[in-house]
């Protein structure tokens, strides 16, 4: 009995990891496309920084895929 209920907290620990951890990246994403389709809107010839925005990306989705590696280790 006492195992299943070390299992069963487990997981709900990496659920919660989980969850928590790409709520940030999450948001992060958002603001920046946003900001990008803003910046776009107000100023057509800012269209040529769309490879600016996707590093920024990648680097707000890095934070994610860290938080999702960081369950193994548990």
């Amino acid at each position: 009995m006492f195992l299943a209920t070390t299992i069963s907290t487990t997981l709900l620990a990496k659920g919660l990891m989980i969850g928590g951890g790409f709520i940030g990246p999450g948001i992060g994403i958002g603001l920046i496309g946003g900001n990008y389709l803003q910046a776009v809107g107000r100023n057509p010839e800012a269209a040529k920084f769309l490879g600016q925005a996707l590093i920024f990306v990648a680097i707000v989705e890095l934070f994610g895929l860290l938080a999702f590696a960081s369950i193994f280790i548990i």
